[in-house]
């Protein structure tokens, strides 16, 4: 069995981008990430150490975004998705989606990102 835990709407200032600007002056970021995983154990016996949890997840997005520059978001998600798989064994596959609202595009729009699904 496969189970979906997710985190929505991490908010990030961080100084990634190709253009010279970004780095500089950085911008805000939106970042989604879902995990699956067999819960089952967890459930089970009500014991946190038997599942990976939101809050770690939340800290290792941070640790990957303050680890380097990327310039771009592919790169940026795909550093999130290989942080996960690789220090939480329990995890089958991950999704993780990256806004970047603020992108430097001549134009009106409301969002723009990338979104990677990576599995063992």
């Amino acid at each position: 069995m496969t189970d979906r835990i997710f985190l929505r709407g991490v908010e990030l200032h961080a100084y990634h981008g190709l253009h010279e600007e970004e780095a500089r002056l950085g911008q805000r970021f939106v970042i989604d990430v879902d995990w699956w995983l067999d819960t089952g154990p967890a459930a089970a016996s009500d014991d946190y150490t038997a599942t990976v949890g939101y809050e770690k997840i939340f800290e290792l997005v941070h640790e990957v975004s303050s680890g380097r520059r990327f310039h771009m978001l592919e790169a940026f998600a795909q550093a999130i998705a290989a942080a996960v798989l690789e220090r939480y064994a329990r995890v089958e596959k991950v999704r993780v989606e990256i806004h970047k609202p603020s992108a430097p595009i001549a134009g009106i729009f409301r969002d723009a990102g990338v979104e990677i699904v990576r599995s063992r």
